[in-house]
Formats: structure tokens, C-alpha cells, sequence
């Protein structure tokens, strides 16, 4: 039997980016069927009225913005496709790249269940990484060589999942803000037996200047900053978030370091 991919894609107030994300979906050589979800976090009623015109399989709203783990929550239950590809709506596949042929790579590393969670984009490095296919590694768990982002395996930048993972993992926390979610969700896995892979070349580009939480400082260089300075940087914040690691209650999925900053 045909796998079938949905395309999640999470929305709010972007619709030029949001259309930029379709077309360059619907442009692309894959070898699959697929629908594409657009998960709108409460936009303004002039764009959800756009968004009601687009030519996709499934539109989903919410009255207001309860915030960025919510909107991948309700999107993510709504998605019918044997495998999900996540991505937020400032992202696109590049279509001169060959994104056909590693998704086809990907999704088989998840039929054979050597991965659970397949990363399109990084914005930093993982210095070690242990191959699984000619395009795709896998993350170790933990790693000394990786000290400085062991804790950020996981991100809510584009990724490949079965149908199933947030059923095994748990979804994300509703009512937080969005720095707040990504991170505790981040603990929560690095803590969970989910094993994460990455692809090796960039095949997804973005289409603005949105920061991510994972990001570390070396990625954005000052020039007036000293090197020194952005290292101790870098370890100051892996050290947080192996302190979150080690005191993480998975009942109570609290961060100790972090304010949810998310106000209803």
C-alpha cells in the first residue's frame, strides 16, 4: 500500500509566507501522495478568509491565538496521512535541492523504525552524528563531542514523523509561550527514548529572519562581541540545559530557568 505524507503547516498572520510555503509543496517532484494541513492559530478574519479560499485539503482555526504549542497540537490530530511533515510558514522546500529523493530515504528509515523523528533543518551543527542512510544520521543521545546542543535535538523547525509520535511522546503544552513550549518540549524529549535523525545537506530555506529558541549565539556573530565571550556564552547555556535535564518533572513538565512569558 502507497504512503501518504501530510503537510503540516502552521499559520498566523503570514499569509504571503503561507502561500510562498504551498506553492513551493505543490511544486515539488514527490513520489507520494500527500494533503496539506494549514493549522491557523487565530489570524486576523480578513486573512482567515484568504486562507478559507486556498486550494488544500484541510483549514483549521481557532477563535484567538492560544499560542504555538496549541496550533501544532490541533494540527497535528488532524493530519490523516500515514507520515507528517511539520513545518511553520516561514519555511519552504527548496525545489532545486533534492528534498524528493532524501523524503523518499527518510520515510523508509521510519517504515523500518531505525529513527522516530527525521530533522530537514538545523542552524547549527552537531560535531557528531552516526550515519543511517546515504543522507540521514542519527543524533546520539548524548555525546561530550555534542556538549553544547545535546539538549536541542529536537526543534520545532521542519521535520518527518509517523502518524504516531506525538501519541508516544506526548504532544506539547498548551498555554505557553512559544520559547517556553519549544524548550520544555525539547527536555522532554532529549529525556525520551526517541531517537533523532538529521538530514545532511539544507534542504528547506526560510523566508524571514524568525529566531528559534535553539539557536546559539554563534550563529548570529556580533563582530563587536570577543570569541571568547560568545564560547563562555554557549557553555553557560548548554550547562542551563542540562541543569533542566537532570531536574525535569515529567508529571509536572515545569522548566525551572524558563518564565512561560504566554498570557491568554
Amino acid at each position: 500500500m502507497k504512503k501518504t505524507i501530510s503537510f503540516l503547516i502552521t499559520h498566523y498572520n503570514r499569509f504571503e509566507n503561507l502561500e510562498f510555503c504551498i506553492n513551493a509543496i505543490q511544486n515539488s517532484n514527490i513520489n507520494f501522495d500527500y494533503e496539506i494541513v494549514i493549522s491557523d492559530d487565530g489570524s486576523e478574519q480578513e486573512t482567515q478568509n484568504k486562507i478559507r479560499n486556498l486550494k488544500v485539503d484541510q483549514k483549521i482555526f481557532s477563535s484567538k491565538n492560544f499560542g504555538l504549542g496549541h496550533n501544532i497540537n490541533k494540527g497535528m490530530k488532524a493530519c490523516k496521512g500515514d507520515f507528517i511533515f511539520y513545518c511553520q510558514d516561514d519555511f519552504y522546500i527548496d525545489n532545486e535541492s533534492n528534498f524528493a529523493n532524501v523524503l523518499e530515504e527518510s520515510v523508509a528509515l521510519l517504515v523500518l523504525n531505525k529513527v522516530d523523528l527525521i530533522r530537514f533543518r538545523a542552524n547549527y551543527t552537531f560535531p557528531y552524528l552516526i550515519p543511517l542512510s546515504k543522507s540521514v544520521f542519527r543524533i546520539p543521545k548524548f555525546s561530550f563531542k555534542n556538549f553544547l546542543v545535546n539538549a536541542f535535538q529536537y526543534s520545532d523547525n521542519p521535520f518527518l514523523i509517523r502518524r504516531d509520535f506525538y501519541e508516544n511522546f506526548g504532544f506539547y503544552m498548551d498555554n505557553t509561550s512559544p520559547d517556553y513550549g519549544e524548550a520544555e518540549f525539547g527536555i522532554r524529549i532529549f529525556r525520551s527514548n526517541a531517537r533523532i535523525g538529521i538530514v545532511s545537506n539544507g534542504l528547506i530555506k526560510d523566508l524571514d529572519s524568525s529566531v528559534s529558541i535553539i539557536r546559539t549565539s554563534s550563529e548570529f556573530p556580533n563582530k563587536r562581541q570577543k570569541k571568547s565571550k560568545k564560547k563562555l556564552k554557549q557553555y553557560l547555556r548548554a550547562i542551563r540545559m542540562h541543569f533542566e535535564f537532570i531536574f525535569y518533572n515529567s508529571i509536572k513538565r515545569g522548566l525551572i530557568t524558563y518564565k512561560n512569558k504566554f498570557k491568554n
